[in-house]
């Protein structure tokens, strides 16, 4: 495996917050985007819309990757509710700034803080 490859772990906490740790190239052009896009939507289907992405390990993200983001955020504002992203790098930082996407979401340090906003939002 290259080391740009995407490597996606999804796992759903207590309260029902679904958390995606996501590594490498976040682009369509791997199987497990195509795998991570129909589990995120099945993940809405169950009713689902409190999230926490974890974009730190990811080192290149094109518009497929912001389109996903941008689903799971319009997904989660219609529900009164927020995603939760963290990063690192700047690459990812400028797209989630230059898009707007950082109006849409809650930018946080790490997945602890992620739980802390959900919990003190109501969100529970």
């Amino acid at each position: 495996m290259s080391s740009g490859a995407l490597k996606v772990k999804v796992s759903i906490a207590e309260d029902d917050i679904v958390l995606i740790k996501i590594d490498g190239e976040l682009t369509i052009f791997t199987e497990e985007y195509d795998m991570l896009h129909k589990e995120i939507g099945a993940y809405i289907k169950m009713g689902l819309y409190k999230f926490i992405v974890d974009l730190r390990g990811v080192t290149y993200i094109d518009s497929s990757g912001l389109g996903l983001i941008i689903r799971l955020a319009t997904h989660a504002f219609k529900q009164n509710s927020r995603v939760c992203i963290m990063y690192d790098g700047p690459q990812v930082e400028k797209l989630l700034f230059v898009s707007n996407i950082d109006k849409i979401v809650q930018i946080v340090p790490s997945p602890e803080e992620g739980y802390k906003f959900f919990r003190e939002s109501g969100q529970e």
